[in-house]
């Protein structure tokens, strides 16, 4: 029913555009286009992210949404266009249509050679084909079956008005091939998806899937192929490019359909890239594309980019179990500084009420973030956007919307957004997270210890200091934060309780500190343990730091001794598949109940022990003689299973 009624309302529209003046139809379509354009949100979001994609680097979200826009406009005069097909004649053409070189068409038809008018959609690629037939070179058509069998009839018949002829579905490629060996003229649009088993060339700088059977055709039949390209100049006036020929007489390479394929490409790309609202952008050009983007957020915190980090790593592992390359999934870390505290509470704010369509949102990231975040993000494309804490939450929401990204955020957002406001929420149990679809509830944070960076660390490290015995302790150092305080009388004590029990254990010691480290507690290790035979490492983190030691120490020793006020360090530790004691530091105010709830809740189910810094050296030699292996960490298994969901 719909189908018929759609053949009806064309079909009257076509006989009252018999009567209307052409600048008409095209000024209305301009303006239907317009509302086109913001009733269609599905094909908007597409569009605008085809165009993000290609122009990320060389155009604001303004003019993008522009162009957007405009896409709509051209597209619906292009329908206007069609609904006049049967005005097309001489005098339509040669008032309306400019076509430089033409000679290449005629020279083209004298060659002896079947000749395939390769385009795309692009201006009105309709009307090429009536110029072809009006101009003395009548052309056959590959046109798009529609899903409506009266509509589509009904387009065909427009489409032959005026000498043209459409090849049918059930017919195409015989067809084409017969009138190719007759030495005559086929059009052919090809510039869309062609699937994960389409040829991949380089489009806009991305690996993307065309279809390679024009190409094919042309080499079996000695065909030439020209490209062309219908630019709209203005209204219904139109110039129509002609380029050189493509000929597989003059490539030799085992690989030319790949080659000339590319050729393609590449001029198509550059009439794009002239006039990108002339093209239909509408559909997932990059659907089958193997090149995927992560973008991290990064606020500064070390534990927070390395938990997002983690997660982004889940994305490419994810992405490699659907036979894509790990290399396929970029990662990218961007910086995001805001401009003062007030501007990070009003980002948050607003991301309360983010929406693409909204050009105030960007205003918005804009005026709340340093010059170069904002410069530096709106230059990213990313398919997923991946953050950590709640000062990233809302520009990880608007990078979102942006993009049209699967976002991804680890820890509570915070309390002005919503948790609908991600795909994905990867929450610490002590958080007290929501039961949700879009939620998993971890027992640790997330972090990128695996087992085989572990070994790789371990080996790189044992070679670097000369090898350990299997009796070694990791100490990790941290520093003092809002919450602790980790001061020398702090740290003398563990130093002493340590040493201790590596003498009377036989053990060896392994240690690093974190940037966070005060130069005073740095001292006191030195001169504790610089030289001392049980200290087989001491790595000052801000003096000089390898890029193994974290994982080399937590590789090579038996049992990890962590200070308390990180969470990121302890997880690391934990997730290590080694027994782990930490120990306790001076609060300098209450700290916040979360972390006490998490150390407390960690070690009432086996994961860690907790000690004073004088009681170390017992608790050691308690935890030492329990034979009973470290309990295992299901984390990265709760995270993987819920990105490949996301994905």
């Amino acid at each position: 029913m719909i189908d018929y009624i759609a053949y009806i309302l064309i079909k009257l529209l076509n006989k009252i555009m018999a009567f209307v003046p052409i600048s008409f139809s095209l000024w209305l379509g301009r303006r239907i286009g317009v509302v086109a354009f913001w009733i269609n949100k599905k094909r908007r979001l597409v569009t605008y992210s085809n165009l993000k994609a290609a122009f990320a680097k060389e155009k604001s979200p303004r003019e993008l949404k522009g162009i957007t826009k405009r896409v709509y406009q051209n597209l619906v005069q292009t329908f206007m266009e069609i609904l006049n097909l049967t005005k097309v004649n001489k005098k339509y053409v040669d008032e309306y249509v400019e076509v430089p070189k033409f000679e290449l068409l005629v020279n083209a038809s004298k060659s002896g050679r079947g000749t395939i008018l390769l385009t795309g959609h692009y201006g009105d690629w309709e009307l090429s084909s009536l110029v072809s037939s009006v101009k003395g070179f009548p052309i056959m058509v590959l046109a798009r079956e529609q899903k409506m069998k009266h509509v589509n009839e009904l387009l065909n018949q427009l489409r032959e008005s005026n000498g043209c002829k459409v090849i049918r579905k059930g017919m195409s490629t015989k067809n084409i091939l017969r009138s190719l060996k007759d030495k005559n003229v086929v059009g052919i649009l090809s510039d869309q998806d062609a699937g994960r088993n389409g040829m991949f060339v380089n489009f806009f700088g991305r690996p993307t899937s065309c279809h390679s059977g024009p190409f094919e055709i042309a080499k079996h039949t000695d065909s030439l192929i020209l490209p062309n390209f219908n630019v709209r100049i203005k209204g219904p006036y139109h110039r129509v490019y002609l380029e050189d020929y493509i000929d597989f007489r003059k490539t030799n390479s085992e690989d030319d359909i790949r080659e000339n394929l590319q050729k393609f490409a590449s001029i198509l790309e550059s009439y794009v890239r002239k006039y990108p609202d002339q093209w239909l952008w509408l559909h997932k050009r990059w659907k089958s594309t193997p090149a995927r983007t992560v973008l991290v957020l990064n606020d500064g915190k070390a534990g927070h980019l390395n938990q997002s980090l983690a997660v982004a790593k889940e994305i490419q592992k994810a992405r490699a179990q659907q036979k894509y390359k790990l290399e396929d999934t970029r990662i990218v870390i961007v910086d995001v500084k805001y401009k003062s505290k007030t501007g990070r509470s009003l980002l948050s704010a607003c991301a309360t009420f983010a929406s693409w369509r909204c050009h105030g949102c960007m205003r918005c990231m804009k005026a709340c973030l340093t010059d170069e975040s904002y410069d530096t993000l709106m230059k990213t494309y990313a398919e997923f956007i991946v953050s950590c804490g709640s000062s990233l939450a809302p520009v990880n929401v608007f990078m979102s919307k942006e993009n049209a990204a699967k976002n991804v955020v680890i820890m509570k957002p915070g309390i002005a957004m919503g948790l609908n406001k991600f795909n994905l929420a990867v929450i610490p149990k002590h958080d007290r997270p929501p039961k949700a679809k879009n939620v998993v509830e971890t027992t640790a944070a997330p972090n990128l210890i695996d087992p085989d960076a572990l070994k790789n660390d371990g080996e790189k490290l044992s070679k670097r200091i000369g090898g350990v015995k299997n009796k070694a302790i990791g100490l990790f150092i941290g520093g003092s934060n809002p919450e602790f305080e980790l001061t020398k009388d702090a740290v003398m004590p563990v130093v002493d309780n340590v040493l201790k029990f590596c003498e009377s254990h036989d053990a060896e010691l392994l240690v690093t500190t974190s940037r966070r480290t005060s130069k005073e507690v740095e001292n006191i290790l030195k001169d504790k343990l610089a030289g001392n035979p049980r200290c087989k490492l001491l790595v000052i983190a801000n003096e000089k730091n390898f890029d193994e030691t974290v994982g080399g120490i937590l590789s090579l020793s038996r049992i990890q001794v962590v200070s308390e006020e990180s969470v990121s360090m302890i997880s690391e530790a934990v997730t290590s598949g080694k027994k782990v004691i930490v120990f306790k530091l001076k609060k300098k105010k209450d700290a916040p109940a979360k972390h006490e709830r998490a150390l407390r809740d960690w070690e009432r189910e086996g994961y860690i022990a907790i000690s004073k810094p004088d009681e170390l050296a017992a608790v050691l030699s308690r935890v030492w003689g329990d034979s009973s292996p470290a309990k295992e960490l299901k984390d990265r298994e709760k995270i993987f299973a819920a990105i490949r969901r996301l994905i």
